[in-house]
């Protein structure tokens, strides 16, 4: 399941991408769609129709992010970090002067 919401993902993604370079800005006359492509679009359309499928699948994006997010928090129930012992630290120089210390043993030679 993960494997396929995975892939649903990257298509997503892709198709994203594609669309969001499609479009034109507010006054551009710039983009991927040349003068051979305005014949099947009228101006007006071509922006309605490409603004809508840009939000279906920013919503499909954003919702599969959830969904996946969800499901491999759910399936690993531990941590990288589950394996590492804490350390205490003082948190500030007045707290690391008051912190003790235990002193080194001196080993006594007996002669």
């Amino acid at each position: 399941m993960v494997t396929s919401l995975m892939v649903f993902q990257a298509i997503v993604s892709v198709l994203l991408i594609l669309l969001v370079l499609l479009q034109f800005g507010k006054g551009a006359e710039a983009g991927l769609m040349t003068s051979a492509s305005d014949s099947v679009f009228t101006s007006g359309q071509q922006g309605n129709i490409l603004s809508k499928i840009t939000v279906v699948l920013a919503i499909l994006f954003i919702g599969n992010s959830l969904l996946l997010a969800k499901v491999q928090s759910v399936s690993s129930g531990k941590s990288l970090m589950d394996s590492v012992a804490p350390k205490a630290i003082p948190l500030n120089a007045t707290q690391a002067k008051k912190a003790v210390v235990p002193a080194p043993i001196k080993e006594t030679e007996t002669k």
